[in-house]
């Protein structure tokens, strides 16, 4: 049996006299308005449950969104929309306390979240609750919920849900590489669309901004060149800066029908399994959002190889080889037909499958090591679950860069090679090292590119209210 709180009927002249007597401190020259910079201070200090850092991002992504003028706010206003986000989450909170006694319990919670078509195991349910339920009593008092999502972006149920279960970061998967699930209400009100358009946005800007690198390394794999500098100068030397560019065209472009493939398998299979019932029969595990990530995947790159071998083809060309994209591609079919459009198509596929393996695992260990270690148990923040997730994809590209490689140089040869004449003619000629040309300036592009996209998605997130 779970333990019953009692509900305070009179918690939100509670927290309202706790604002006004903050904001009285403050403002001792009685003017009604005071430094964002303090008042931030202060609410940072009113918080003791999210980790600090999550509570300073929380109040200044809060208070910005106020839209104070200059550096200073006007008292008034402040604690007026406090005031109204009290009586949201309370209305919030009521929707799922199903049995109005007061408190939520794990089934009610495990129900609330199957509406996002998320359904947790019981330890899962536990952890979670953990995280806000600072009397142990394994429910989650109001006052605990007001607390909690003070200063969250939205108040409503939903958004509250998935920032919760994000910040605890329940998956035993990289959830960095996972394709989402939306609910039929985020379908309607169109947080789908931009959570969608944002991820595209963030991707396109890092990709570009990390384009350079990129062929590099695709002309260091199919010409076998050892030496970044070199390879760089030369490619200086034919075609100037731009040249560094030459095929991200393709490369952005096909990025979004990739990730739009993607998503919808993905959210086929996962309907396929049956894993929405609030009855909560058969809970989807990791391993199968593991297998359905990759088979989404997998599907979609192969909708879309062709798109690759063209990207290979455009960074291998000098300048003033082809006048268009479609030139090039006519070119190209007259040669080969279409068989060209699956070159390297084999090697691709069986890489695939060991960086996803790695990645899998090596993220899940790296995760759980830093909580034990470093965190003691607190789950790491954002960017630092975006770092682990970055060594552990290092990791996986290396685990599968020999497949890579061959894909590339076979999707670039004039005179075809099956996969094992290529394997073999590269350790004959240049020993295991061969089969890691470019793999330097693929690294040097991991961070800033992850960055990139970490940063432009958090500005697109608050450009379009994605967590509104």
């Amino acid at each position: 049996m779970f333990t019953r709180k009692k509900r305070s009927s009179n918690l939100d002249e509670i927290d309202m006299a706790k604002l006004q007597s903050l904001i009285d401190n403050l403002d001792k020259d009685k003017t009604g308005r005071v430094k964002v910079t303090d008042l931030a201070n202060a609410l940072q200090e009113m918080d003791d449950i999210h980790p600090k850092q999550e509570v300073k991002k929380q109040v200044r992504r809060f208070l910005s969104s106020l839209k104070p003028k200059g550096d200073r706010i006007d008292t008034k206003t402040f604690l007026e929309i406090m005031l109204e986000r009290e009586k949201q989450l309370k209305l919030s909170f009521d929707e799922i306390d199903l049995n109005k006694d007061g408190v939520v319990d794990p089934l009610e919670l495990a129900k609330a979240f199957s509406r996002l078509k998320v359904v947790l195991k019981k330890k899962d349910l536990m952890k979670i609750i953990e995280v806000i339920d600072r009397d142990k009593s394994l429910t989650i008092g109001l006052d605990e919920w007001m607390q909690y999502f003070r200063f969250a972006p939205s108040t409503e149920l939903e958004a509250s849900l998935r920032s919760w279960r994000r910040g605890v970061q329940l998956d035993t998967i990289n959830e960095q590489t996972m394709p989402n699930s939306y609910t039929e209400k985020e379908h309607e009100n169109g947080f789908w669309a931009r959570h969608f358009i944002a991820g595209a946005i963030s991707g396109m800007v890092s990709r570009t901004a990390s384009a350079p690198l990129d062929r590099l390394k695709i002309y260091m794999q199919a010409t076998g060149k050892a030496k970044v500098f070199s390879t760089a100068s030369k490619l200086y030397a034919e075609g100037g800066v731009k040249s560094f560019w030459r095929g991200n065209g393709i490369a952005v472009f096909k990025m979004t029908p990739e990730m739009a493939i993607r998503q919808g398998i993905f959210e086929t299979l996962r309907e396929m399994r049956g894993d929405y019932d609030e009855l909560i029969i058969s809970p989807i595990s990791s391993k199968e959002l593991f297998g359905f990530g990759c088979l989404s995947g997998f599907l979609a790159q192969t909708c879309i190889y062709p798109l690759e071998v063209l990207k290979t083809q455009a960074a291998m060309r000098t300048t003033g080889q082809y006048k268009t994209i479609f030139e090039l591609i006519r070119k190209l079919y007259n040669a080969e037909g279409w068989r060209i459009w699956y070159r390297g198509y084999l090697a691709n596929s069986i890489g695939v499958f060991p960086a996803a393996g790695v990645d899998f695992a090596l993220y899940e260990y790296l995760r759980r090591l830093y909580r034990e270690k470093v965190t003691s148990l607190e789950e790491p923040s954002m960017f630092t679950l975006v770092m682990l997730s970055n060594i552990s994809s290092i990791c996986a590209m290396y685990s599968a860069y020999p497949f890579y490689l061959v894909r590339t140089r076979q999707q670039y040869q004039i005179v075809q090679e099956s996969l094992f004449e290529m394997i073999g003619k590269i350790w004959r000629i240049d020993g295991w090292r061969g089969f890691y040309y470019g793999s330097i300036p693929n690294l040097m592009k991991v961070l800033p590119a992850s960055t990139i996209a970490y940063l432009v998605f958090e500005y697109c997130s608050y450009l379009f209210d994605i967590d509104r």
